[in-house]
C-alpha cells in the first residue's frame, strides 16, 4: 500500500542528479509494474526535525535542476516492502519532481 505524503508542510531540495534505478544483480534499467522505466533523484526534506535524504523514484527523468534548489514534489508516495532474501526497506514514490513556482521563505 502507497501512502500519500503531504507536501505542503516541508521544503524539498533538489539533492542530486535523476540518474536511472538499476538491477544490481543484471545492471538492467528496472522497470515499475506497468513496465515503465524507473529513475531517482536525491532529495532533501526539511521539516519540522532535522534534514532528511532520501531518493525518489520517478517514470520519467526529472528535467536537470540545480543542486539545492526548492522543487515540487507531486503525488509522493511512501511504501514499504520485502525483498526476496526477507529484508524489508522503503521507497517514495513520485508522478514529477520539477523546479517550485511558489518558494517559501525559511527564518
Amino acid at each position: 500500500m502507497a501512502l500519500p505524503v503531504d507536501t505542503s508542510k516541508i521544503i524539498v531540495l533538489c539533492g542530486g542528479p535523476p540518474q536511472p534505478v538499476v538491477d544490481r544483480v543484471t545492471g538492467e534499467h528496472r522497470t515499475n509494474r506497468e513496465g515503465q522505466a524507473l529513475f531517482r533523484t536525491e532529495v532533501i526534506v526539511l521539516g519540522a526535525g532535522r534534514p532528511e535524504v532520501f531518493g525518489v523514484r520517478t517514470t520519467t527523468p526529472p528535467k536537470a535542476l540545480p543542486i539545492g534548489a526548492t522543487v515540487s514534489v507531486s503525488d509522493l508516495t511512501i511504501s514499504t516492502f520485502t525483498a526476496k532474501d526477507g529484508g524489508t526497506g522503503v521507497f517514495y514514490e513520485a508522478t514529477a519532481i520539477d523546479l517550485a513556482k511558489n518558494v517559501r521563505e525559511t527564518a
